[in-house]
């Protein structure tokens, strides 16, 4: 008995906590703050957080889910002012949509002296649709300043009563207080799933609650529907489960340079429906894996039924294939028709639209699914082992846990002796194996025709190059001019093209001055900009001024000049994230200066090779100096897309040591 007594006292101690936060009841404290007080470099802060998500029936349309939310934001300076305007997503299925009510806010200032406040009126309040599944309503607050305070409130009604959002309870700026409830009829079971690294705790507990119901029987010997029937009403009890989380004090969840997507790492709670137990009805479990899923997704009409349509490209296929004999030349052959004809509208999905893969075809534009699903049935038509590989993309997130919306995107795949090649033809500049960086998110799910699936990995191995070649000449009034020439490989090559292929060459030619240095360039080429299957190269003269410092009669040169890193990426004490280049990659520059008449060397860096445990990556740093001519040739290699975070202390000291070593000057002195 003690130990429950003091288990109640503690949860009413923690209740009174949160009943001081009273929405519209703000503290001339909370205006007057300054700063965070864990946090002071925070823009903004929540200072509180309460989500209430409940079931109502009603006797025409069945259960809906209620979810009730009130944010307390405090800007603390302008950087902060977009978190004036709160984003509300609103999803919709088979023709019911989530509705947004009951939106209340208002924003406090301070006046001299005395807290005012401004409400929050009709033409702050905005709903737009996002996607056939998706709308977005915003609500921006009036009157936002240093300093504001601003109380907000909405309730969102959702038919889709099977769906519930994840609970966020992290965000880029710190959360002093949240508390969330979730009550849910004993009818359905739920999963649920968390992640993140702030611990969180969810109490569990029951509860009776009664609805109010209608119903109809049909009376002995009536013959006809409507006659002889009786209307009922009354009372249903059934047991409620409640979650309940308070916490307090979760930090800030910053964006860290080489993460993905930050919403991976996001502390929060998800709920995923696993079962449903009504009265009088049989148990009906929903509960998922990711063959479970691939299979489900596989017999949607717009999914698998579209694989199966072949007419309508019939005969443009068969000219394509004529004359053709291995099947490599198939396959390239048609993934360059795919790719040439076809042009993606921006939108991903694993379905199609309306009209489907015929529609699109004939109109020369869809979706990453119509165009890869397209693909894939011209690879079976030519009678390649070809099946589509489903993929959440990079903004989409890692999925943790096996959901029927845990996919968002679609590739084509051909299943070869001992490998699997991939294809995405929403893209020109892309190649077998080399996708968007976009799908380039950990693994996928192949689904083939009777209904098996495999995990397919979908990170690349082979690395990727950029190698640049500089010749330099040196002037004594810090002016320096050469030649520079740079080969790129792999995902960088399929980078540059699409940088390339995005803008006028004037607009392309101004962006790489910037990116050297703003230096001058003249006769510019580039070869193999349109051949896929080998390297880009680009080859340039320029021009650089104030390139060097000369001081009392001696030159300071940087030997790597505007190519120096001089800055470390990466800052942090610590992280938690992995690090996510994407792909392993080598950049290599290969420097030649020559030295001015009547100079000669008098000190220059020394080399030096440094490692990554595991053989995860090095960074090497030569230079050598004969007569006339200093060399220099430094490399920095990374041999895995991702880095788990154990290794970032190794990968912050390998950048202080190639910032530091490319810091250094070669010192030239008269003669």
């Amino acid at each position: 008995m003690k130990i429950r007594f003091i288990l109640l006292f503690l949860i009413v101690v923690q209740f009174g906590f949160a009943n001081e936060f009273k929405f519209g009841k703000v503290s001339k404290e909370e205006v007057m703050a300054k700063e965070h007080h864990l946090d002071p470099e925070a823009n903004a802060a929540i200072l509180f957080k309460k989500e209430w998500v409940h079931y109502t029936y009603d006797n025409n349309v069945g259960w809906s889910l209620v979810r009730e939310v009130n944010y307390r934001i405090k800007i603390y300076n302008k950087d902060g002012f977009e978190w004036a305007t709160l984003g509300v997503p609103l999803y919709a299925a088979s023709g019911m949509e989530e509705n947004i009510s009951s939106i209340k806010g208002y924003t406090f200032n301070m006046e001299g002296d005395k807290l005012v406040s401004e409400k929050l009126k009709k033409d702050g309040i905005f709903e737009e649709e996002v996607n056939k599944y998706r709308n977005k309503a915003s609500i921006t607050m009036p009157n936002v300043k240093e300093g504001s305070v601003l109380d907000i409130e909405y309730r969102v009604s959702s038919p889709i009563y099977w769906y519930m959002d994840e609970f966020k309870l992290q965000y880029q700026i710190p959360l002093d207080h949240v508390e969330i409830k979730l009550e849910i009829p004993e009818y359905f079971i739920f999963r649920k799933y968390g992640k993140g690294s702030h611990p969180i705790e969810v109490n569990q507990s029951k509860e009776n609650r009664s609805i109010n119901v209608s119903y109809t029987t049909k009376d002995q010997g009536a013959r006809y529907i409507g006659r002889g029937t009786t209307k009922h009403t009354g009372k249903v009890e059934f047991m409620e489960n409640i979650h309940h989380v308070i916490t307090d004090n979760i930090p800030a969840l910053l964006d860290e340079k080489y993460t993905s997507n930050i919403d991976n790492y996001r502390t929060s709670i998800k709920f995923e429906l696993a079962a449903t137990r009504f009265p009088n009805s049989p148990y009906k479990n929903y509960s998922l894996t990711w063959e479970g899923v691939a299979k489900s997704i596989y017999d949607y009409d717009d999914f698998g039924n579209e694989l199966d349509k072949t007419n309508y490209f019939k005969e443009d296929l068969e000219n394509l294939l004529e004359g053709l004999g291995s099947d490599e030349e198939k396959a390239i052959a048609i993934f360059e028709f795919v790719k040439a004809k076809m042009n993606w509208n921006n939108y991903v999905g694993v379905t199609c639209e309306s009209g489907g893969v015929r529609k699109a075809y004939k109109e020369e534009t869809g979706n990453a699914a119509e165009i890869n699903l397209m693909l894939t049935s011209m690879f079976r038509y030519a009678g390649l082992k070809a099946n589509p590989v489903l993929i959440s993309t990079r903004s989409h997130g890692i999925p943790l846990f096996p959901t029927s919306d845990g996919f968002n995107y679609v590739v084509a795949a051909l299943e070869m002796q001992d490998h699997v090649l991939l294809f995405d033809a929403t893209e020109k500049n892309s190649l077998p194996n080399i996708m968007p960086l976009r799908a380039l998110n950990w693994t996928g799910r192949l689904i083939r025709e009777d209904g098996s699936s495999a995990q397919v990995g979908l990170m690349p191995k082979k690395k990727s190059l950029d190698v640049t070649m500089m010749n330099v000449d040196i002037q004594e009034d810090g002016v320096i001019s050469g030649e520079i020439r740079e080969q790129f490989t792999v995902y960088n090559a399929f980078s540059f093209r699409n940088r390339y292929f995005s803008v006028s060459e004037d607009s392309f030619l101004e962006s790489l001055e910037k990116k050297q240095g703003d230096i001058e360039i003249s006769d510019y080429e580039i070869q193999n900009k349109g051949n896929l299957s080998k390297p880009v190269v680009q080859s340039f003269g320029f021009v650089k001024e104030g390139a060097f410092e000369a001081i009392s009669g001696k030159l300071y040169v940087s030997p790597l000049f505007h190519l120096a890193t001089l800055e470390n990426p990466f800052k942090a004490d610590k992280r938690e994230f992995p690090i996510d280049y994407g792909f392993p990659w080598e950049d290599r520059y290969i420097v030649n200066i020559n030295i001015p008449d009547g100079y000669v060397v008098e000190s220059y860096p020394e080399p030096i090779a440094v490692a990554l445990p595991d053989n995860l990556g090095k960074f090497i740093y030569n230079i050598t100096v004969n007569q006339n001519l200093v060399s220099v040739d430094v490399k920095v290699d990374i041999n895995s897309g991702i880095l788990p975070a154990r290794y970032y202390q190794d990968l912050k000291e390998l950048y202080r040591h190639i910032v530091e070593k490319e810091s250094e000057k070669i010192v030239l002195t008269k003669t």
